[in-house]
């Protein structure tokens, strides 16, 4: 038989949620930036260059994207509203950010990477640009899409499957309370 410092215990959670929290925050903020920038420098430089259908295009992609991100974080925050105060709601809202992480970080090859490189290879071809650039441009999409797989394998699957578990003994031990 063992005790449990109830107060440490709920400090602790309480911490994980608020970092999941963080987590899901800066990677939201941070996708929303990169993609309105970029969208935004896309759809300037295509009016200025006067350039084809095809850079206003891509331009906009980007900013739908950013607003998707925006549309989800709102959906998100929406949903912490939902959980009161007591450790097990908080272990559930950490449970759910840690979730959201994992979501955003499997799909991101679908929602972010496929449509950037849809409009950035055809863009480069038709202003031929040199091999140089075909590769940085590549290099930065194989780069991107290692850094969020590896964020996915080494950070958010554990850190959820740890907040679950955590989760799965505070039940199994208020079931033989």
């Amino acid at each position: 038989m063992y005790a449990i410092n109830e107060t440490a215990l709920h400090q602790r959670i309480h911490q994980h949620k608020n970092k999941t929290g963080w987590l899901a925050h800066v990677n939201e903020i941070g996708m929303m930036f990169i993609a309105t920038v970029t969208g935004g420098f896309l759809l300037i430089d295509a009016i200025r260059d006067q350039e084809s259908a095809y850079s206003y295009v891509g331009g906009l992609a980007f900013l739908v994207i950013g607003v998707f991100v925006f549309f989800s974080r709102r959906q998100r925050k929406r949903s912490e509203n939902r959980f009161d105060q007591s450790m097990l709601a908080e272990l559930d809202q950490a449970i759910k950010n840690a979730g959201y992480l994992v979501t955003f970080a499997k799909t991101f090859m679908w929602w972010f990477l496929l449509p950037a490189a849809i409009f950035s290879f055809p863009n480069l071809a038709l202003n031929n640009a040199s091999w140089e650039k075909y590769l940085l441009v590549l290099g930065a999409f194989v780069l991107s899409y290692l850094v969020v797989t590896w964020e996915l394998r080494r950070v958010h699957l554990p850190r959820k499957r740890k907040l679950e578990s955590l989760r799965d003994k505070l039940i199994g031990d208020r079931e033989f309370s």
